[in-house]
């Protein structure tokens, strides 16, 4: 990371960050799409979104059909195990700088360059466009606890808390223990009921307006602090900081086609 507006990625990171973005929400008809693409693009092969009966339950899942260049015959595989595809893929393409900077423009929506990093490590460049971004306190990032991102912190906050005797804020905390450690802990759980909550306790409307204020601003998550992680985390979950920007409906109506077509195939 060089700055709010460029940053630097290795290959190897680079090409991790896109499976990691495209296994987020993979049955998202947009994410088959894209998945598809990306790995028809990188294997030379052919991948089309689609569905298949799983022979457990006998049900109808989403995912892809795909084959490897100069394989004929198709296999499935179901949106949630994209991760397994990936990973396999990824040590036969962590190599190939123009192909990495392309699939990362395609999913993460920004424009990339090849070149060499700070310490000479060859890389892409990428122009993030968060000097775009203006939080509107619009309140849809608290609004809506919509992923993991949104509902856990690390220790280290927890730390924070009580150091400051910010009882109020512990209370909604769940510590989680793993293996006799304390790991990282899961907000907000509510003290009254147990339930976690599906908004922000903290977000609070200003009377008459379409605008929010956080009552914990001076102590909050660092990643509230830090939202949106990027233009795509924006766009795709209502923050409106970018204000009217077309990007997220022009990816859409490009996949679409795509999409639409897998579809014909499959009938």
């Amino acid at each position: 990371m060089v700055d709010d507006t460029l940053k630097f990625l290795s290959l190897e990171d680079a090409i991790n960050e896109v499976f990691i973005d495209l296994a987020v929400h993979p049955d998202k008809w947009y994410n088959l799409a894209l998945f598809a693409k990306v790995y028809a693009f990188l294997t030379k092969g052919k991948a089309r979104p689609g569905e298949a009966n799983s022979n457990a339950e006998d049900l109808v899942e989403k995912g892809i059909w795909y084959a490897a260049k100069g394989v004929k015959n198709e296999k499935f595989i179901p949106a949630y195990d994209f991760k397994n595809l990936a990973i396999d893929l990824i040590p036969k393409v962590k190599s190939r700088i123009d192909e990495i900077a392309q699939v990362y423009e395609w999913t993460m929506w920004v424009n990339t360059f090849s070149g060499k990093g700070p310490d000479g490590e060859e890389g892409i460049w990428v122009e993030t466009e968060m000097e775009k971004f203006q939080c509107t306190r619009c309140g849809n990032c608290c609004l809506k606890l919509h992923d993991a991102y949104c509902t856990s912190v690390d220790m280290e906050e927890v730390r924070r808390w009580h150091k400051e005797k910010r009882w109020d804020i512990l209370e909604w905390v769940h510590i989680m223990n793993v293996g006799g450690e304390e790991l990282f802990a899961d907000i907000w759980f509510s003290p009254t009921t147990g339930e976690e909550t599906t908004r922000c306790p903290w977000l609070r409307k200003l009377p008459n307006k379409n605008i929010y204020n956080c009552r914990i601003h001076e102590t909050k998550p660092s990643h509230c602090r830090n939202f949106p992680k990027s233009k795509k985390h924006a766009l795709t979950t209502g923050c409106r900081g970018f204000g009217d920007d077309p990007t997220f409906e022009l990816v859409k109506r490009d996949l679409e086609k795509l999409y639409d077509n897998s579809q014909k195939i499959a009938k």
